[in-house]
């Protein structure tokens, strides 16, 4: 067999007048171009990001939203219990992927003078760079993302990386130029090409960040909100940054393609119960009915979460996620919604930070998000009739906005996990065979980082005053209770 390659390759070489030097030439693919202006990257980066943060991930369902109890695994329960197992982290992945070409974007950006290319590129790099951030704590940040250039760079704190982040989001809205060189609606599958929405993406993501250090710098988040504010953020539904995904493969929702082969998560007990106590109109939309085998006895049943395999009610007494999802390969996933952005003014508006008034600001937001499900008006005035728990009073009012806030972010568990961590609302508490006392506060740091990069991942441990780089219990900077 080597022989006969060896002299077909060798004939080839004659009949084609072919040097050797010419063969590394077969490993080139003319149809795959190693070098594509950013109209032709901006697609992937968008679904790269969505899934990752918000498919069947350490981010969402097998992280961040298992954490704050939406989901419960109902079989393979190990991160229902807190163990974490090998090869999971806070999105080292993103590094050479989404991050990788975001900063691709930039740079390209930069050098043909178009900044609605750069602008872009900056807000998925600010908003990848936010998540791994809230994830791990602190991370490769300045050193990064410069080739071969430094292969083992420092960790950067997360007060630097959100100073970082601020001064990103602030010049890429300034950059954008709705009527230049940008998009077309083909290339960019979340906005279409509208630079306007871009804009407000990057105000709104920037209003996000500010109010995750309202208790540990309020002065800069303050300062931040009202910047972002006054620049312009999201005014209506059509603003959400979102995926949405289509019907037909391979461009489906993740979390309807991994329903079609495993069936690993129910509805937490916490949530449907939440949900039932208040009477929510939502809950339909969340969560299916369970499977009880009298017709008649269908309800929705949420798992309670940190159990042992085999622990719990039989599973067909469990709900899963919502039809909305799990039946609709075309459902959206969003990276920032109007519901949240409002819940976001209320926070700064009750603090006394913005103009606007929190109680109008919070009941928008409700609002807002029982219309993004197809809530009717009539069962959303039912819920804010609610006088005792639902309508806003400011003595409680921040409470209230937290807990509204946790149930509209549904399905976006990453900033709900975030979000808990900061107000700790709701009180959660950890499953009968957690590994821990409380919800964990972080991810760890990529296995092959201790490898790779030793001596500046034990640098970050230590400046955290964590415990190894494994460490799920120390809470992180932006939390306000880091040690």
């Amino acid at each position: 067999m080597r022989y006969k390659i060896l002299s077909a390759l060798a004939a080839a070489m004659m009949v084609g007048g072919t040097s050797c030097s010419d063969l590394t030439s077969i490993n080139h693919n003319p149809n795959g171009p190693t070098d594509v202006p950013p109209p032709s990257i901006l697609s992937n980066v968008i679904q790269s990001v969505v899934g990752g943060v918000d498919g069947v991930t350490s981010l969402n369902i097998r992280g961040g939203g298992l954490w704050v109890q939406y989901y419960a695994e109902i079989q393979y329960r190990d991160e229902d219990k807190y163990i974490v197992r090998p090869g999971t982290d806070g999105g080292y992945g993103f590094y050479s992927g989404p991050l990788e070409d975001a900063q691709r974007m930039i740079d390209k950006g930069v050098a043909a003078g178009v900044p609605n290319w750069e602008a872009v590129g900056r807000i998925m790099k600010s908003y990848v760079f936010s998540v791994m951030t809230d994830a791990m704590g602190d991370l490769p940040y300045s050193e990064t993302l410069k080739g071969e250039a430094n292969l083992t760079p420092k960790y950067d704190s997360q007060q630097a990386i959100y100073t970082a982040l601020f001064a990103d989001l602030a010049k890429a809205s300034q950059e954008i130029d709705p009527a230049g060189i940008g998009f077309s609606a083909q290339n960019d599958i979340m906005y279409r090409g509208d630079m306007t929405k871009w804009r407000k993406f990057a105000n709104s993501l920037r209003l996000r960040l500010a109010m995750h250090l309202a208790k540990v710098d309020p002065a800069t988040a303050k300062s931040e909100a009202q910047a972002a504010v006054a620049a312009g953020v999201f005014a209506r539904d059509s603003d959400n940054a979102q995926l949405l995904y289509l019907a037909s493969a391979p461009n489906q929702n993740p979390i309807y393609n991994d329903a079609r082969g495993r069936d690993d998560y129910g509805m937490s007990k916490t949530f449907v119960d939440s949900l039932l106590s208040w009477k929510d109109p939502r809950l339909p939309v969340f969560a299916q009915l369970n499977k009880d085998t009298i017709v008649a006895n269908r309800t929705y049943e949420g798992m309670p979460n940190g159990l042992n395999d085999g622990g719990g009610p039989a599973l067909f007494y469990i709900s899963r996620y919502g039809a909305y999802w799990r039946e609709t390969p075309n459902a959206p996933l969003e990276l920032l919604t109007y519901s949240e952005l409002l819940f976001l003014e209320a926070e700064a508006a009750q603090r006394g930070w913005i103009s606007g008034d929190p109680a109008t600001l919070y009941t928008t937001a409700i609002r807002a998000s029982m219309q993004q499900y197809g809530i009717s008006d009539s069962a959303t005035n039912a819920y804010l009739s609610d006088t005792v728990r639902v309508r806003y009073n400011a003595a409680a009012g921040l409470t209230q906005i937290a807990y509204q806030k946790w149930v509209s972010l549904f399905m976006q568990g990453m900033e709900a996990w975030t979000e808990v961590r900061r107000t700790g609302v709701p009180t959660l508490v950890p499953g009968p065979n957690a590994q821990l006392t409380k919800i964990p506060e972080r991810l760890p740091y990529a296995d092959n980082e201790l490898v790779l990069n030793k001596a500046n991942v034990e640098a970050a441990v230590a400046a955290q005053h964590f415990t190894s780089s494994t460490d799920l219990t120390t809470p992180l900077w932006f939390t306000g209770r880091a040690p």
